[in-house]
């Protein structure tokens, strides 16, 4: 219980940052760094949407590290192996 108290004081912070420094830098970061096709057609929105996502990632980092850095490291390496096999294929089209 207490970690799931822990886990939304964490989460209300991150968001409220989140939603305050949008637009002096985590809105241009998204901006710059999200494909469109993740981001959504109002700004209003996209403010919302990547103020929770930052929210949820911050907290869960913050209470369950392990497990959150083995989540994102086997992510790495999925998009790595995809990434290669798509250039392999690609080379061999061309």
């Amino acid at each position: 219980m207490t970690i799931a108290v822990i886990w939304i004081v964490i989460f209300a912070i991150a968001t409220a940052l989140a939603w305050k420094g949008w637009e002096s830098g985590f809105g241009k970061m998204v901006n710059r760094w999200v494909p469109a096709i993740l981001r959504l057609d109002d700004e209003q929105g996209n403010r919302i949407t990547w103020s929770v996502v930052a929210g949820v990632l911050l907290a869960t980092l913050m209470t369950n590290p392990a497990s959150m850095l083995l989540t994102l490291l086997l992510i790495a390496l999925i998009v790595f192996v995809v990434r290669a096999i798509i250039r392999f294929a690609l080379s061999k089209v061309h």
